[in-house]
């Protein structure tokens, strides 16, 4: 059944990515990054990517159920310790926290991807991780920059210097890329298909759209088929369907007043309060969720 709803998902995010490929090819330019592109990346995020750490409960479950009754509290008090620190970091070292979130995010993508699907799933350190991992963070800071840096100097409040990446860069960066996924063991085409078409999207769209058809659609989703139909941690007292629905619609609710919030405190617009609230708020989040994911348990 998982090959099943694996096959399927596939072939759903190769087909959403080649609409938006198209769409992209006839409608160059006429999605701004302060219009459309923020309201997509800000619902996807809400209803879709923030959801898939939910299953991070059931973990902390299985996790701190050996050792005692009150594993609720343990899970609770180490997961926002974790989220807090590194927000206070962000507060007063947000250049040094950027760049940690990138490299973060980098390991993190690249070790869930290396990993999806296989029965060893706790290979820590290998080189395919690295490799992924810079593949999906850094494409669009490449051939994206103009854009990506005005996404970071919003998020650490400070101009971020300009950096060309020359033609010959951009295809060296280009060929690697393309003759690893190629070339990568294990893995049948259409799970090669899909990851060229998804580095087409860091490449050809804009990095907001290509950054959450990615999170949202690939990542997140892989999540959730993994934490239901292989290590089942939907909580017995939820059905799967009422699962979702309450997850989603709890972050949906919070992500919208945590926004409109961020927007009124910092006197800034609803979309810089977007972007700071979606980024800001993963790259916490990201922290303990990968911990605890990388923790080994019984499933």
């Amino acid at each position: 059944m998982i090959n099943k709803i694996d096959l399927i998902h596939k072939k759903f995010f190769i087909s959403l990515s080649t609409v938006c490929i198209l769409f992209s090819y006839f409608f160059s330019g006429s999605i701004s990054i302060n219009g459309i592109q923020t309201y997509i990346l800000f619902f996807f995020v809400s209803i879709i990517g923030i959801p898939h750490g939910f299953f991070d409960f059931s973990i902390g479950r299985k996790i701190f159920k050996k050792f005692t009754t009150k594993w609720f509290i343990y899970f609770s008090l180490s997961y926002i310790l974790i989220l807090l620190i590194y927000l206070v970091a962000w507060v007063y070292a947000p250049g040094i926290s950027l760049l940690f979130f990138l490299l973060l995010a980098a390991y993190h993508f690249g070790y869930e991807d290396n990993n999806y699907l296989f029965e060893k799933k706790h290979i820590y350190i290998n080189l395919n991780i690295f490799i992924k991992g810079i593949i999906i963070v850094f494409t669009p800071i490449i051939f994206h920059f103009e854009q990506v840096s005005e996404l970071f100097s919003l998020l650490i409040n400070s101009p971020v210097k300009n950096i060309e990446f020359t033609m010959t860069q951009k295809m060296l960066f280009i060929t690697l890329s393309v003759f690893h996924i190629l070339l990568e063991r294990n893995r049948n085409y259409l799970f090669k298909i899909e990851a060229l078409i998804c580095f087409c999207n860091f490449i050809i769209l804009p990095p907001l759209i290509s950054f959450t058809i990615y999170f949202c659609f690939l990542h997140s989703i892989r999540h959730f088929i993994e934490s239901i139909y292989i290590s089942n941690l939907v909580p017995n007292n939820f059905t799967i369907k009422k699962f979702l629905v309450t997850i989603i619609l709890f972050s949906l609710v919070i992500s919208f007043l945590l926004t409109i919030l961020l927007s009124n405190y910092l006197k800034i617009t609803v979309y810089d309060a977007i972007i700071k609230y979606v980024f800001i708020s993963l790259a916490c989040l990201t922290l303990p969720h990968m911990i605890f994911n990388m923790i080994p348990y019984k499933k």
